[in-house]
């Protein structure tokens, strides 16, 4: 995937597109400072670093990250013969979206954790509109993924 060419970018919104090559074949497009600037407009936290995920591929690859919320993985104590070793609680992110240089992105929500191939990615406000290689079309609202299901059902009453 190539990063941010905007020759033939479609919209100001897109974030990821497909485009077609003089000879016929696909090449992806990856605006990401787009992509941070988006994020930081809405207020969520952006993270990038280069690291293997096993789920896209066995070589590292820098990963462009919104975290929507953060959560805390507990502390642990661990005993190695007569010596005891304290692990502290970290944080770490709840739910998010990540996007890597071959535009295959890893979303993580309250309950659930999907990895897709993402061929076109624009932003309407909070929402991310993704349209996946196999076809289907997804809405991601950032905002409903910084509060839990109960936190929202809560807000309703």
């Amino acid at each position: 995937m190539t990063n941010g060419s905007f020759r033939g970018k479609p919209s100001k919104s897109h974030i990821i597109w497909t485009r077609e090559t003089r000879n016929g074949a696909t090449s992806k497009q990856f605006d990401h400072d787009h992509f941070e600037k988006w994020v930081d407009h809405c207020g969520f936290d952006f993270e990038e670093g280069t690291r293997v995920d096993h789920d896209r591929a066995d070589e590292p690859r820098t990963q462009y990250r919104c975290v929507f919320k953060w959560g805390r993985i507990e502390g642990e104590t661990m005993e190695l013969g007569d010596k005891e070793w304290s692990l502290g609680s970290q944080k770490t992110p709840r739910t998010f979206i990540e996007l890597d240089d071959e535009g295959l992105a890893r979303v993580k929500g309250w309950s659930f954790e999907t990895v897709m191939d993402v061929t076109e990615m624009r932003h309407k406000g909070p929402e991310l509109l993704i349209a996946t290689a196999s076809g289907d079309k997804k809405r991601l609202n950032g905002r409903k993924f910084v509060k839990n299901p109960r936190e929202r059902q809560r807000d309703r009453n």
